[in-house]
C-alpha cells in the first residue's frame, strides 16, 4: 500500500484504507468521495507537489499533498 500523495501520475488506483485516527479530516475526505474501493486518478501536480489534482467519482478535485498523504491506495 503507498499513500496517495506519492503515486504515479495519470494511473489508476483503488482506495483501500486511512492512516492515523479517524477526525474530521478523515470524514471530510470520505464526504468528498474518498471511500473504500473507489478508483482515484492523480492527474497534476503543483510545481513544488503541494497540491495535486485528483479524479474521483468523475469530477475533479485540487486537493493538498498532506491531506492525500492520509489516504492509502493500492
Amino acid at each position: 500500500m503507498k499513500s496517495l500523495d506519492k503515486v504515479q501520475k495519470n494511473k489508476n488506483f483503488k482506495v483501500v484504507g486511512f492512516t492515523g485516527q479517524p477526525d474530521g479530516v478523515t470524514r471530510r475526505l470520505l464526504e468528498l468521495g474518498f471511500t473504500i474501493d473507489e478508483r482515484v486518478k492523480i492527474l497534476s501536480t503543483s510545481i513544488q507537489k503541494k497540491v495535486l489534482l485528483v479524479q474521483i467519482r468523475g469530477y475533479v478535485l485540487s486537493v493538498r499533498a498532506s491531506l492525500l498523504s492520509r489516504v492509502q491506495v493500492e
